[in-house]
């Protein structure tokens, strides 16, 4: 959801999220299969092509290293068992290639593509506070840190000058960003009224959002069809 992720033309919000959760149970479900790689190396491709090469290539040293450091935790652990070390890879790799086309999807097309869709307007703007709130609370840290190290607090894990040069400044700033959200809702009018809400732009299927689906859907058939079979020899 940071602006690093971002891709310049996203897919359909409701498609991304599809695709997330469609990765993530192929990773789970061909694991035991030499397909389950195969299935994951497709859908980067298939990434990579419509438009999330960016995000793909930066998450993929990522991916390899953590993917690689618990694999061989898990290959000691079972008794040097490759094949399980190999499922316990695919796994890994499948959560970090799932999260792709959450992280690069705009909170504001997520909410207008559900508001358009007759979600509850409560339930959209949490979900749009709540996602837009993550890179502001990672500035928030960056900024407590920066004023710690500039008062000479070095020692970050002492329980005192956690709690009193880096806790306390940060809840105190947190309270002060939704003191400003409750005015500016209270500014602009806003109400929870059962009034049908009007999208300033609306998010709309394009061609490009029906290939993706179909070609997203063919590889997880074709890859499950061949695993589940080679599982069953």
């Amino acid at each position: 959801m940071t602006d690093f992720f971002q891709v310049k033309k996203p897919l359909y919000p409701l498609f991304s999220l599809f695709a997330s959760l469609l990765i993530f149970i192929g990773s789970l479900l061909m694991a035991k299969s030499y397909w389950g790689g195969l299935f994951l190396a497709l859908q980067f491709i298939l990434l990579v092509f419509f438009g999330y090469g960016r995000p793909c290539f930066f998450i993929l040293p990522f991916t390899s290293l953590y993917s690689g450091l618990f694999s061989l935790i898990f290959y000691f652990a079972s008794g040097r068992d490759f094949s399980f070390a190999a499922q316990m890879a695919v796994r890994f790799a499948g959560v970090s290639l799932a999260c792709i086309p959450c992280l690069a999807l705009p909170p504001v097309a997520l909410v207008r593509n559900l508001t358009a869709l007759g979600c509850p307007r409560l339930v959209t703007l949490g979900m749009l506070i709540t996602l837009s709130f993550i890179p502001v609370l990672t500035s928030e840290i960056r900024q407590v840190r920066g004023t710690m190290k500039t008062r000479g607090a070095t020692s970050f894990w002492r329980p005192t000058v956690f709690y009193r040069a880096f806790l306390i400044p940060l809840v105190v700033r947190l309270v002060n960003i939704s003191d400003t959200l409750t005015l500016s809702l209270e500014t602009r009018a806003f109400v929870c009224d059962e009034v049908k809400p009007k999208v300033y732009k609306s998010v709309k299927i394009t061609l490009k959002d029906v290939i993706f689906l179909l070609l997203l859907l063919a590889v997880f058939a074709l890859s499950l069809f061949f695993a589940f079979f080679e599982v069953r020899r």
